[in-house]
């Protein structure tokens, strides 16, 4: 900031009135063109251009704003008129130093946030005018930090340089001594300590963050309509063209404010067209690949595709057994992976006793002692005496245990080819314990796949 001098302020202020000027002129220039030379109709066109030329020159435009526009305009960061476009309440310009928690998003993460303003409509200019940027330095941060380089900046005359100095931070400001809510405002009381027994709560008026929304929507519209975003989505269908990632915002809402007059809400407002994008908030609703299924064919229910689905706990436990020493640390990881395991067995034996008929297991080919085990209910039909007497006995529980210790054993030699003899009888055993201590706690519980 100490880098801009007083010929970068005036030369930001000519770019604003050029550029003020310009749109202006454009359609009065359209119209003394299509006129005839020195016609009636092209002299009240040159004279209407010689008034916007006067209009927009520097002492008479700055002098209408510090004298005019800055009293007609309420400045903000948070706006009341975003709650209800008829609140007459005050706006706040909200600045502050605090960090936020991680994982939260406000206003004062943006470096250099986009000052709104509303009132006067003829006065908005003056907004655009504080939002100029000078070297990468809005105006309006210039102004309220008194910059040395304003002097004279907005006047050749001392004292009306100084005055319209001193207007525009006031403006900007916006300090109210007491500031104003309306009724058309919501409000929220806020609980604080013993709420309920002394009635104390906290009076809350929420108000629109507009210089925030503004932001997300140019961010978001930035990524969804920049040319190289544009031509990515283009190439997609074709196949000689160069694929390259494109953004794609699925599930975007937006809200509408102001009706089909946003300019009466805000000047932010006014450039979104009214529009505040609504990001989706919905929770995640995940999808398995493909569903658990027990073909009619199938032999057992531990082969591939278990171990598809138990890939993570079996990649976790692959991990333990490649660490270098068996330490404390890596023991109770290997627990955590094998007890990853074994849960989500437990989960695809239960989705199978609740998701499939009863009686599903007569026309399987799956062994005697797993229909016991994975087809609860068709003890409960009729003529399925001798499979209920049978089921009863528990005497299944056991070979299962065994076909779990089994399988996790063939995962284990699969994978560790080289090491394929380490995992015998002793690693068999071990499975074996870890299993039937959770079966026993399904069965002391009386709940879970083996209850």
């Amino acid at each position: 900031m100490d880098a801009i001098t007083h010929d970068d302020i005036s030369d930001a202020i000519d770019d604003f009135l050029n550029n003020q000027l310009e749109a202006k002129l454009e359609p009065e220039l359209k119209k003394l063109n299509k006129a005839e030379p020195d016609s009636d109709q092209a002299l009240k066109i040159e004279d209407n251009v010689q008034k916007l030329r006067e209009r927009f020159s520097r002492p008479v435009w700055l002098g209408q704003a510090a004298t005019k526009m800055a009293n007609q305009l309420k400045f903000g960061t948070h706006i009341a008129k975003g709650v209800h476009p008829d609140s007459k309440g005050d706006n706040v310009n909200f600045r502050s130093d605090e960090a936020l928690p991680e994982g939260l998003v406000g206003t004062q993460l943006l470096t250099t946030p986009e000052l709104d303003a509303n009132g006067n409509a003829a006065a908005l200019p003056l907004a655009t005018f504080f939002n100029q940027d000078v070297k990468g330095i809005k105006l309006r941060d210039l102004i309220l930090s008194d910059h040395p380089a304003l002097s004279h900046a907005f006047n050749n005359n001392d004292t009306s340089s100084d005055y319209a100095q001193k207007a525009f931070k006031a403006a900007l400001a916006g300090e109210v001594a007491t500031p104003t809510s309306f009724e058309r405002n919501k409000q929220l009381l806020w609980p604080l300590d013993d709420a309920i027994t002394e009635d104390r709560y906290q009076c809350l008026i929420p108000l629109h963050p507009s210089s925030l929304t503004h932001h997300v929507q140019q961010t978001i519209n930035e990524r969804r309509f920049s040319e190289a975003n544009k031509e990515a989505r283009k190439n997609r269908s074709k196949k000689t063209a160069e694929q390259t990632p494109y953004v794609s915002i699925v599930n975007l809402a937006n809200t509408q404010l102001g009706g089909t007059k946003p300019q009466n809400v805000s000047l932010l407002t006014s450039k979104q067209g009214g529009r505040n994008y609504l990001l989706e908030s919905l929770p995640p609703c995940y999808q398995p690949q493909y569903e658990f299924s027990i073909s009619k064919r199938q032999r057992t229910f531990f082969d591939r595709q278990l171990a598809y689905h138990c890939y993570q706990g079996l990649e976790d436990l692959y991990a333990v057994i490649e660490a270098p020493k068996s330490v404390m640390p890596v023991r109770e990881q290997r627990k955590q992976a094998l007890s990853t395991i074994i849960g989500q067995i437990m989960q695809l034996a239960a989705y199978v006793q609740q998701h499939y008929p009863a009686g599903w297991s007569e026309t399987s080919a799956l062994r005697m002692h797993e229909r016991y085990w994975l087809d609860p209910h068709r003890a409960e039909l009729d003529e399925q005496d001798s499979f209920k007497e049978e089921r009863e006995k528990y005497e299944w529980v056991r070979p299962v245990m065994e076909d779990f210790s089994r399988w996790l054993n063939d995962q284990l030699r699969k994978r560790f080819e080289q090491q394929a003899e380490d995992f015998n009888d002793a690693g068999y055993a071990a499975w074996l314990r870890e299993i039937e201590a959770m079966v026993k706690a399904s069965q002391r519980a009386q709940q879970g796949a083996f209850a």
